[in-house]
């Protein structure tokens, strides 16, 4: 298996992981901040929107034309971003659940498709020009690592609100 296969398969798998949270907490619920957590669902998704085009779109190939038709990210970024923020939730009903999943699973198709046209010497390369430097990417390589990663990161973040507005986890 390539390199880049084996990323591509990565952020598949936590992808999948998202999705299965995702479909385990009712849209109800979305908007609501349990105690204890300083964050609500609506934001981790709209978080993974921004983060899945930022570090596996915009860093390995450039700006995306067809993202920026179906996702206002200069918006998101703002609302969105966390990075020297505690700010990371979200009012209710600021954007409907239905317009982020579908969001999301926009922006993961595109980052998907865009990985199954490189091989592996895009890897070694320089990151696509960015507006600051990475937070801990300075290849290609990385930042599709650190993609996975991150969303791991906030799977678990996902499954913590989940589980403190009365969703056990559920495993298969």
């Amino acid at each position: 298996m390539s390199k880049i296969d084996f990323l591509k398969e990565q952020i598949i798998e936590s992808r999948d992981f998202v999705n299965r949270l995702v479909s385990e907490l009712p849209e109800s619920l979305w908007y609501t901040i349990p105690q204890g957590t300083d964050s609500n669902f609506a934001w981790q998704i709209g978080h993974l929107i921004i983060s899945q085009n930022f570090h596996a779109i915009t860093c390995i190939t450039g700006r995306n034309e067809e993202v920026y038709k179906l996702i206002p990210l200069i918006d998101y970024v703002k609302i969105f971003n966390g990075m020297g923020t505690l700010h990371r939730s979200v009012e209710e009903n600021l954007i409907p659940t239905a317009e982020l999943k579908k969001q999301l699973d926009a922006v993961h198709e595109i980052c998907i498709r865009n990985l199954s046209l490189l091989d592996d010497p895009i890897l070694s390369e320089n990151l696509e020009p960015i507006p600051f430097k990475h937070p801990v990417a300075n290849n290609k390589h990385e930042a599709l690592s650190w993609c996975f990663k991150h969303e791991m990161w906030h799977s678990a973040e996902m499954e913590a609100i989940k589980r403190a507005l009365g969703h056990p986890v559920k495993w298969m």
